[in-house]
């Protein structure tokens, strides 16, 4: 349980009292348990959801949903991706790269990557029907912090240093699957609460786990070109894009499937 902890603590921003030592066994130890992490996430943010729902409307029930999403976090993974962006659209050397995604400087990639990620993530889930959209805010966080196992599993750390890569590169397949096993359970127990045939919860769970997967494992691959490997900004933006994707998922599931 110490791992989970440590997950929640360094995770999210809830106020855990424990002081849990920060290291490499109890990180990797911790990577199972990261879709749980994303549904404790996602809880302020489905109950925000359902209250403005119900009084102020489904356009500012979606908005509210998405700024406690990432309060939650302390925009943890928004920073990563916007990072990232930084980065990688600056087409420098590897070295540069690796600097400008360090520098604390907010670039004009990074911004206009923040504003796409907050903006279509409040497109995507208003237009989400019925009680799609809550399940959208709820399992988008689980299916985003699995694929952020896969994107660690597959590409070593980019940066030859100590510190957060020890921890990166002892992340391997076995973290990665046990992560997506329980991402398939929380998942699949979801969607019968919310009355799924069951016929169609299998179907429905698999849909919505491929393509983040597919995703992450094909992000981390560009990055290992590009940067010969991930770095800590690239795992926040693994989740977001992951996020992202999951959105747009929900919506042509809710749209064409059900």
């Amino acid at each position: 349980m110490k791992s989970l902890v440590l997950m929640i603590q360094f995770m999210t921003r809830y106020p855990i009292p424990l002081e849990i030592e920060f290291t490499a066994r109890h990180f990797v130890q911790g990577m199972k348990w990261m879709p749980l992490v994303g549904l404790l996430a996602a809880l302020p943010g489905a109950v925000g959801f359902v209250l403005a729902d119900a009084w102020l409307g489904r356009e500012v029930a979606a908005i509210v949903a998405v700024i406690l999403l990432i309060t939650v976090t302390g925009g943890l993974h928004l920073d990563g991706i916007a990072d990232t962006a930084d980065g990688l659209f600056s087409y420098r050397s590897r070295e540069r790269m690796l600097e400008i995604m360090r520098d604390s400087t907010l670039g004009a990639n990074g911004v206009i990557a923040l504003v796409l990620t907050i903006l279509l993530k409040f497109i995507l889930l208003h237009n989400i029907a019925d009680d799609g959209a809550l399940l959208a805010v709820l399992l988008t966080p689980v299916l985003g912090r699995m694929a952020l196992t896969w994107h660690s599993a597959v590409a070593p750390y980019a940066r030859e240093e100590r510190g957060i890569g020890d921890y990166v590169n002892q992340t391997g397949l076995a973290q990665a699957v046990a992560a997506t096993l329980l991402s398939l359970c929380l998942v699949s127990v979801l969607l019968g609460m919310f009355g799924l045939r069951p016929a169609l919860i299998p179907v429905v769970t698999v849909v919505l786990h491929l393509p983040s997967i597919v995703l992450a494992v094909l992000f981390a691959a560009y990055l290992r070109r590009r940067l010969g490997g991930i770095t800590g900004d690239t795992i926040g933006a693994s989740i977001e894009l992951a996020e992202l994707l999951s959105f747009l998922v929900f919506l042509l599931v809710w749209k064409y499937m059900l």
